[in-house]
């Protein structure tokens, strides 16, 4: 579990810089979509590198799950591949990037036939990094080698096994609600601050025959992050859910019982959007980016919806977030909170040298930080607070409010700490609840069950 620690041993710096941003901030100015620079080359990234890339031609295989390459955190990335590439014409980097669910099937069938790409996305749980590093596919890092890029305390921990370092974070992730404020608006609506009242705000919009949550059901990962805010909701206490994974009590406890009855509860008052069980990430996003849909649960890396020239200047304009409102026990700044996706490099990487010093090169803070924090695409796991421009969007500046006013935080413990086999067990069960094939008390032993056999391997 992510505990938070690591998350707020940086806050204390961002908190005053942000607040001070805020103040000078326009309206989803232009600046936030527009880095004040292109990636960093000849001179500190050089020297970050070592200047040791080599001279000979090489080709580096790059798979992502950043699978827009022309907006966001995509593009980003994709900007400081080309620019690599530029100051380092001997090297030819070939990218595969693909949206997260599939990508996660196709790495296995690269690690089953041990031919993983030079570098690969990497999320730091054991449900994607144990089975690679049981089979010694992944290449163990060089710690101080990005000792100066000003990694977050704790982010490196989901990379690391017995102290040794095997893939590097590329954000801080934290689940909120985004919210269509025009939508809001227009049906005379206000941001809910307690679970009762989001139920209220669901009835409204669909008596107003409008979408309220979008969620990608058929993906079905946001489901147990719903069930973990819905846990904490009802009893205060984010370590309930690692206790009940890690067989200390079981899911028949009659908090989490309860958390999985309101979690149904929303379900049966169509909270979620039509047609959500068979909507992928792409889809749910899109119906909210199209206004077809007032509110869209997802990771704060999707700060780029301000910015994505896809959807209409009126909804960019118009998109903000808020925390997962509370209750009588759980705060809103009780927040869902990890470090995710990074990278990782594979062992058999015919060109380890290179494929190292690219990510050198890629985290030397005034590329991916400086330029992710400023092309309002995500939050680094990387300290960004030298970035801040007073230009951030507000959608921007209502996610570092989550962020910077979290109290405690929990990971996702009931997808990433067990094997595949478990996460697919888990995901199934909330789509049985959720879909009323399967009552709460059902749910609790589908768990039970899931997490005994994991448990007994």
């Amino acid at each position: 579990m992510m505990n938070g620690k690591g998350i707020k041993l940086v806050l204390a710096s961002l908190m005053v810089s942000v607040g001070l941003a805020g103040c000078g901030g326009g309206n989803n100015a232009p600046a936030a979509n527009t880095p004040t620079d292109a990636p960093k080359s000849t001179d500190t990234a050089a020297t970050n590198s070592g200047g040791n890339a080599p001279e000979e031609k090489v080709t580096l295989k790059f798979f992502t799950a950043l699978a827009d390459r022309a907006n966001g955190s995509g593009k980003v990335e994709q900007d400081i591949i080309d620019a690599y590439m530029k100051e380092h014409p001997n090297v030819k980097i070939e990218v595969e990037a693909l949206q997260d669910e599939p990508y996660k099937s196709k790495i296995k069938v690269y690690a089953s036939s041990n031919q993983l790409p030079d570098i690969i996305q990497a999320w730091g749980q054991p449900s994607f990094l144990s089975p690679l590093l049981d089979n010694d596919l992944l290449l163990e890092l060089n710690k101080s080698d990005f000792e100066g890029d000003q990694f977050v305390a704790g982010s490196m921990d989901g990379f690391s096994k017995d102290d040794k370092l095997y893939g590097l974070p590329r954000g801080a992730d934290y689940m909120v609600m985004y919210y269509n404020k025009k939508i809001f608006a227009d049906n005379g609506i206000e941001v809910p601050k307690t679970t009762a009242e989001l139920m209220d705000v669901v009835k409204k919009l669909r008596d107003k025959k409008i979408n309220p949550i979008a969620m990608n059901g058929m993906d079905a990962w946001t489901l147990p992050i719903w069930y973990e805010f819905a846990a904490q909701r009802v009893n205060g206490d984010f370590n309930k859910m690692d206790e009940a994974v890690a067989r200390k009590i079981s899911f028949t406890d009659a908090d989490l019982v309860t958390a999985a009855k309101d979690m149904k509860a929303f379900a049966d008052a169509k909270a979620f959007a039509d047609g959500w069980l068979t909507a992928d990430y792409g889809a749910a996003r899109n119906l909210f980016g199209q206004g077809q849909a007032a509110m869209f649960f997802m990771g704060a890396w999707e700060s780029g919806l301000a910015t994505d020239e896809n959807f209409s200047e009126d909804f960019r304009n118009n998109v903000g977030a808020f925390a997962f409102p509370a209750s009588d026990k759980g705060k809103t700044t009780d927040v869902a909170a990890w470090y995710g996706g990074g990278y990782a490099v594979s062992k058999n990487s015919k060109h380890p040298e290179a494929a190292v010093d690219f990510l050198k090169y890629f985290f030397t803070p005034e590329n991916w930080s400086k330029l992710l924090w400023q092309a309002g695409a995500g939050t680094p796991a990387q300290q960004f607070d030298q970035f801040l421009t007073g230009s951030e969007t507000n959608l921007q500046k209502e996610l570092i409010d989550v962020f910077s006013t979290m109290t405690s935080s929990s990971g996702t413990p009931l997808q990433d700490i067990g094997d595949d086999e478990f996460k697919q067990k888990v995901m199934e069960a909330h789509q049985s609840l959720l879909s009323d094939k399967m009552s709460a008390e059902d749910f609790a032993k589908a768990l039970d069950a899931a997490s005994d056999k994991f448990a007994g391997k």
